[in-house]
């Protein structure tokens, strides 16, 4: 099913993978499903269930797939569909519950927790407990229905203590998800931050690049970078220390940072210089404000913990993406847009020939 992965988005592609090791559990779940029914530890008509059963497999095997490969998914707050999935698989679990004779019914609860460990990366503690919440009321309303219908078929003692159990073990599940998430969350800003200045790392703003070329290529919706390089760095290092150069290069960053739009990313390029992607943006002129504008809060950084009458510049070399060129080459021409700043006498922006008005 490797076609169904898409080859140019990224985050599309990491979606549809998602969805398919969620596809993996649904076939546990209705493999034991079908098992049991096969069995005979079912009430009612063992065809009927079964076809429920098979029908509900073939809905969650379908529509989520199909709403991630054609894209639709993009118009949801979490494109990633992790609580529409969750919630439709416990609506499957629950159903199939309710057909359970009474002495397997515990198996309910492993699959259950089956369903909760799909949301281990995707969702917060506030989320599962909401989840844990719904999940104990449908089944106890499936059960409360079961016992009005057929008092036969339900064990209410018993039931309360499969209840009780449900509820602790869902719990237990959340808090060790919960734990999980938070770690690889932190694993991931480690591996995605700059660990002095707290901006994208190189790896990490490359990838950016490549996603936003992407999205570019398939939208025609233009992007920039600029690369800005801190005028006469090396004269900070040798006047005033390393430790100094350090704390300008943080200063630098976090301006960078509170200076751009939210859409826009910001990474440390290497050294003393930084790459600003601006989504949705294509330079004209050197009059760019937003462009502008970084070289401006640059002049007006001050130092007092240093020196005070330390001052810093930066040049930038500026390049709007062309459609289906390389990254490498809106980077080159970027590049080479800085170098004229810097031989231009430096504090200075210079669009590359694409971004001519």
């Amino acid at each position: 099913m490797t076609w169904l992965i898409s080859k140019d988005d990224h985050r599309q592609a990491l979606r549809m993978r998602r969805s398919l090791i969620a596809l993996t559990g649904y076939v546990v779940i209705t493999l034991g499903s079908t098992l049991i029914a096969s069995a005979g530890l079912i009430r009612g008509n063992t065809l009927t269930v079964l076809a429920l059963v098979m029908g509900l497999f073939v809905l969650m095997a379908v529509f989520f797939p199909a709403l991630i490969y054609t894209g639709f998914n993009r118009r949801f707050k979490d494109p990633s569909l992790t609580m529409p999935q969750l919630l439709q698989a416990i609506f499957f679990v629950t159903v199939f519950s309710y057909f359970m004779v009474s002495e397997i019914r515990g198996v309910s609860t492993v699959l259950y927790i089956l369903v909760f460990v799909f949301g281990t990366f995707r969702l917060r503690l506030r989320e599962f407990m909401g989840l844990v919440a719904l999940t104990v009321a449908l089944y106890a309303g499936a059960m409360a229905l079961l016992h009005y219908r057929h008092p036969e078929a339900v064990t209410v003692k018993l039931e309360i203590i499969r209840g009780a159990i449900l509820v602790l073990s869902l719990l237990w599940v959340s808090y060790m998800a919960n734990y999980i998430a938070n770690l690889r969350r932190r694993i991931k800003e480690m591996a995605s931050f700059d660990a002095l200045t707290e901006v994208y790392n190189r790896r990490e703003i490359f990838e950016i690049l490549d996603r936003e070329k992407s999205f570019s290529d398939r939208s025609a919706i233009p992007f920039s970078l600029c690369i800005l390089d801190l005028d006469d760095f090396k004269e900070v290092n040798d006047t005033y220390g390393h430790q100094a150069g350090d704390e300008v290069l943080k200063a630098f960053a976090r301006a960078l940072r509170e200076n751009v739009r939210t859409e826009d990313y910001v990474g440390r390029y290497g050294g003393e210089e930084f790459l600003v992607v601006f989504v949705n943006f294509e330079c004209r002129d050197n009059s760019v404000t937003c462009v502008d504008r970084l070289l401006k809060v640059t002049e007006r950084l001050t130092f007092p913990g240093i020196a005070d009458g330390l001052k810093i510049t930066t040049s930038i070399g500026v390049s709007a993406y062309r459609p289906s060129e390389t990254i490498d080459a809106v980077i080159a021409r970027a590049d080479q847009a800085l170098y004229e700043a810097k031989a231009a006498g430096k504090n200075r922006i210079v669009c590359s020939e694409p971004c001519g008005a």
